[in-house]
């Protein structure tokens, strides 16, 4: 189930009152739920069945995905390995994922255009662990060899309060870093029957598999958990499991049919370039969605779909 936020109902307000201010100086001017579920049992799932998606809410976004998308993750231990069958009495939410919109005077490269996506996300937790399912409804595309060819994500989380949802950026200027986020920086360079994450020790990064442990203080500053130039950070953790799977997989590349990712982490790992939880917190989420159709050499950093455009995704952890 869905909560009204403070903040969504004065973001209404105003835009109740400035409705009626535009309507009567229009002569003048011209312009432009959530139920806990009960913890569920692993999956017994054959890994040669084809998993479905689950369902979300709808978003309390509105159409121009403004305000903020706020759901209540519940309690269960998930077994993590592409197939959603443990999350189908877990309610989320429904997230729009838009591309950005360049602004004036920055310097990158144009993307090509990608038509808008609503993506599915969930959350859950257990004693120790949290956990992350996201899903996206777009046609399976994964070569083994060129990751820029296969369907990526990433799920990032607020470590600093100033963080803004744009990699710690905020609408208003996307090359100012404003705080750190945590970024889990998927890209599939493992076939879905690998279970993905927990590389290398002291460092985010996952040399096999290619999910990587990151932080960010604004777009252009990305690095793995232990590198960077401005931080040092011995204590790198990394335990991310992920797992992933899609739909029409059996059809082959081009198939109609939904991305599953499943991810997991313990809620607290040490490491102050991750975002740490704990029970009765506050999770604050962005997503981003790389596309494989978005030209000929696949999806490129400019032009994912993100959802950055709703603020940040509020989740209250059980």
């Amino acid at each position: 189930m869905k909560k009204l936020t403070l903040r969504n109902a004065a973001t209404l307000l105003v835009l109740l009152l400035a409705a009626s201010v535009l309507a009567f100086g229009a002569a003048a001017c011209g312009g432009d739920d959530d139920d806990d579920a009960d913890p569920t049992a692993t999956s017994e799932t054959a890994a040669t069945d084809v998993p479905e998606p689950t369902t979300g809410a709808e978003p309390t976004a509105d159409d121009d995905h403004e305000g903020d998308i706020a759901f209540d993750a519940s309690s269960a231990t998930i077994t993590v390995d592409g197939d959603s069958a443990d999350w189908a009495a877990i309610e989320g939410a429904t997230v729009p994922l838009v591309q950005i919109e360049i602004p004036e005077g920055v310097d990158w490269d144009e993307p090509n255009a990608l038509d808008p996506v609503d993506a599915t996300l969930k959350v859950a937790t257990d004693s120790d662990n949290v956990y992350v399912l996201m899903e996206v409804p777009d046609d399976y595309d994964f070569v083994a060899d060129d990751h820029n060819l296969s369907a990526s994500i990433a799920v990032m989380f607020l470590i600093d309060a100033e963080a803004g949802p744009h990699m710690g950026a905020a609408d208003d200027d996307l090359e100012l870093g404003l705080g750190m986020v945590d970024i889990w920086h998927w890209e599939l360079d493992c076939a879905a029957d690998a279970i993905s994450g927990g590389g290398d020790a002291g460092s985010g990064d996952d040399p096999d598999c290619n999910m990587d442990d990151e932080f960010a203080t604004d777009p252009e500053e990305r690095e793995d958990d232990g590198g960077g130039d401005a931080i040092v950070n011995p204590a790198a953790e990394n335990s991310l499991v992920g797992g992933w799977s899609h739909t029409a997989s059996a059809s082959g590349n081009g198939a109609d049919g939904t991305w599953i990712f499943e991810m997991s982490r313990p809620l607290q790992t040490g490491d102050t370039q991750d975002a740490q939880f704990a029970s009765g917190g506050e999770a604050l989420i962005a997503l981003a969605y790389f596309d494989a159709d978005e030209s000929l050499e696949g999806w490129t950093d400019t032009g994912h779909l993100q959802s950055a455009e709703s603020g940040w995704i509020e989740v209250t952890l059980p």
